[in-house]
C-alpha cells in the first residue's frame, strides 16, 4: 500500500529533530515551535530503549553512552560527531516527556513523527499515537526489525542510506506482505554529506524501481540536496534542524540553523509549483510579449494577382496591426496563390490566399 500526501502539501516537509534537543524537553518544545515557523509539515524525533537496544552481556564493563548514567551533561562534553558511543543515555527523552510532546504537537498542528530504534520503543510510539513511524538507514536491511515494524500496519517512512536497490526491495516486499502503506526515502548517511555523495539521481531510479514515490533525507550543510531532489520529485524532504549548529552533540554540525532551514523550505516550494504539469502551451503570462514582439507575413516585393507566395516574395516584420498571419503557418500559405494584386509591404491576411 502506498503512502499518499495531497498535492497541495508536497514536497511534505520533516523538520529532524532527532536528538538534537540533548535530552532537554525545554529545548525539544524550542525546536518544535521553531519548526512549525519555519513551514515544517511535521517534526520527527527518535526513541531508544536502552534496555531493548543494547545487550549489556556482551558489553564492556567501562564505557560512556548508553553505559553512562549521567543524565544531561553534554554542555561538560565537546566531542563531535564518531567521537560518541552513540546513541548515548543523555540525548534520550523520558516517556513521560513524549507524552508532553504529543499534547505540544497537537496544539500546534504539526505532525510528529518518531523513530523507533527497537521494539520496546516501537510498543510505545505505537501506544502514543504519532502520524508516521520511521524507520532509520540503519535499520532499512534489518529485516527482522523491519517485519516488526511491519506488522503494525501503521503508516511508515523509511530512509535508505547505506542500502543497495536489491536491499531496498527486500524490504519492499516486507511491508507489502503486511499491506502496511510506506515510502522510502532516498538517503545518505553521512554526518555532514558532501555534494558529489548525495547521488540525487537515484531518486528517478529508485521510483521506477519501486514503482512508487519516493523522498529524500539529507544531512548536508547546505539547501542544494532538498531543492534538486524537489525538482526530481521527491514527495518528502527531510532535514534537521537545530538552534545552533555549534551546540554540543552528534547532529548539531550536520544540521539547518532556522534561518536556513526556512529558506529551503520556500526554495522547494517554488521549485515544486516551478515543475508545472508536463503541458507545453502558451500561457497567459507570455500574451503581452507575444503580442509585442509577434511579427506577420507581409509583401517582400510586389505581386500581381494568382502568383504563388514563396520564400522570396513574402517575409515576416512586426507590424502595429493586430491582424495579419502568424509566422507558425508558413507551410500553410508556402504556394498558396493570391487573390489579388498586392504591393510591398502589404500585411498578408487569409482574405488574400486562395
Amino acid at each position: 500500500m502506498k503512502l499518499n500526501f495531497k498535492k497541495k502539501i508536497t514536497p511534505y516537509i520533516i523538520a529532524e529533530i532527532g536528538i538534537n534537543h540533548n535530552g532537554y524537553l525545554k529545548l525539544a518544545k524550542k525546536l518544535i515551535l521553531e519548526s512549525k515557523l519555519a513551514g515544517a509539515n511535521a517534526v520527527k524525533f527518535q526513541k531508544r530503549d536502552v534496555t531493548d537496544l543494547v545487550n549489556f552481556n556482551k558489553t564492556p564493563g567501562k564505557s560512556i553512552g548508553y553505559l553512562s548514567k549521567h543524565a544531561n551533561d553534554i554542555k561538560k562534553t565537546k566531542i563531535k560527531f564518531g567521537g560518541w558511543v552513540y546513541p548515548d543515555v543523555r540525548l534520550e527523552l523520558s516517556d513521560k516527556d513524549y507524552l508532553e510532546i504529543k499534547k505540544y504537537t497537537k496544539k500546534l498542528k504539526i505532525d510528529l513523527i518518531i523513530t523507533p530504534w527497537d521494539e520496546k520503543s516501537m510498543s510505545f510510539v505505537k501506544k502514543l499515537g504519532v502520524k508516521y513511524i520511521k524507520i532509520a538507514s540503519i535499520d532499512a536491511n534489518n529485516y527482522h526489525f523491519c517485519e516488526f515494524v511491519a506488522k503494525h500496519r501503521l503508516p511508515t517512512i523509511i530512509s535508505t542510506g547505506m542500502c543497495t536497490y536489491n536491499e531496498i526491495l527486500i524490504t519492499q516486499k516486507i511491508f507489502k506482505k503486511y499491506k502496511t502503506p510506506h515510502i522510502f526515502l532516498h538517503c545518505t548517511s553521512a554526518y555532514p554529506s558532501d555534494e558529489k555523495d548525495k547521488n540525487l539521481n537515484c531518486i528517478p531510479e529508485l521510483k521506477k524501481i519501486l514503482n512508487d514515490e519516493v523522498g529524500f533525507s539529507g544531512h548536508g550543510t547546505g539547501v542544494i540536496g532538498a531543492v534538486g531532489a524537489t525538482a526530481l520529485g521527491a514527495k518528502i524532504i527531510e532535514k534537521h534542524v537545530t538552534l545552533n549548529k555549534k551546540m554540543h552533540g552528534p547532529d548539531h554540525a550536520a544540521s539547518l540553523e532556522f534561518s536556513t532551514f526556512k529558506n529551503m523550505v520556500e526554495l522547494c516550494k517554488k521549485v515544486k509549483i516551478s515543475l508545472g504539469d508536463k503541458n507545453k502551451k502558451f500561457l497567459k503570462s507570455e500574451k503581452v510579449l507575444h503580442n509585442i514582439l509577434i511579427r506577420k507575413f507581409v509583401i517582400r516585393k510586389n505581386i500581381k494577382k494568382g502568383s504563388k507566395f514563396n520564400f522570396n516574395n513574402i517575409k515576416t516584420a512586426l507590424t502595429y496591426k493586430n491582424s495579419g498571419i502568424l509566422p507558425k503557418y508558413y507551410l500553410k500559405i508556402l504556394g498558396k496563390r493570391s487573390r489579388r494584386n498586392l504591393k510591398i509591404g502589404h500585411v498578408i491576411s487569409w482574405a488574400d490566399v486562395r
